[in-house]
């Protein structure tokens, strides 16, 4: 068994030993929590889906393992580097070589478990199960509920709030929001994204204020800093050297977590 088919099975026992610890009975551990309710939803509020006790691939392509994803990932980063090269990456010379060594098992570490190098258990062979998606709430005229997201292939989209339930079933779903703004502030949050509805998806860019291409936690990023004149983490230079995460989003300070179906770590 490789590394990463032992990474992906170490998730499902990890899971299942938390739920038996919680005194869940072997019948419930498949069971989801109840999902948060649409008329509790403003504009600019956050949902962050996962399906329960499984791998979560950053590529978001479904029904598909840790190996294809970890080659998807090497392929995608050396075209990056192939375009570096021409000087079209932003990043400084000590920057993209610490991206050359970057393997994928730290990327997910960093990026899907908010985990930092230099701390204990950064990058060990242990797993937790971490969310890989975000989308953004918009109320239309008719009062209904809409997701706006960026996804892997289609790119920025948006659809009713049931048919993007629909297309995830048995998910287990987050909801929060940005503490300390009014209603209309908050709503100007959606409005930014809705501009952005039709481009495309792309991962592989480390300007959270370049619109030219999403993934989905950098277009909650951008319509907050453009909406709101704020950086939501805190750090107002848009210029990274690593990816903002939908984890990292969801247990910032300013977040409100109105409805929390346990840590991201192990549900």
């Amino acid at each position: 068994m490789s590394v990463l088919s032992r990474r992906a099975f170490t998730y499902g026992l990890v899971a299942s030993a938390v739920a038996g610890r919680s005194g869940l009975s072997q019948g419930l551990i498949l069971q989801t929590p109840p999902l948060p309710r649409p008329d509790a939803f403003n504009s600019g509020d956050f949902l962050w889906p996962k399906k329960p006790g499984v791998f979560v691939p950053y590529s978001q392509q479904a029904n598909i393992g840790p190996e294809r994803d970890a080659e998807i990932w090497e392929r995608e980063k050396q075209e990056f580097l192939d375009q570096a090269r021409s000087g079209q990456a932003g990043l400084s010379p000590e920057q993209l070589q610490e991206l050359r060594g970057l393997t994928y098992r730290e990327f997910l570490a960093r990026y899907e478990g908010d985990q930092k190098p230099g701390q204990p258990g950064v990058y060990s062979s242990g797993g937790g199960l971490y969310v890989g998606h975000v989308g953004i709430i918009d109320i239309n005229p008719n009062g209904e509920p809409e997701v706006i997201e960026a996804l892997w292939g289609p790119g920025v989209t948006r659809r009713t709030y049931k048919d993007w339930l629909s297309g995830r079933p048995d998910e287990v779903v987050w909801l929060g929001r940005l503490r300390d703004q009014s209603k209309s502030a908050r709503a100007s949050i959606s409005g930014e994204a809705a501009k952005y509805v039709g481009r495309p998806y792309k991962f592989w860019n480390f300007n959270l204020n370049d619109d030219s291409g999403f993934y989905c936690s950098k277009l909650v990023w951008l319509s907050v800093y453009r909406s709101l004149g704020f950086a939501i983490d805190g750090n107002f230079d848009p210029k990274r050297d690593f990816w903002f995460s939908p984890k990292q989003l969801l247990y910032l300070p300013v977040i409100d977590r109105l409805h929390d179906p346990g840590p991201y770590a192990t549900r």
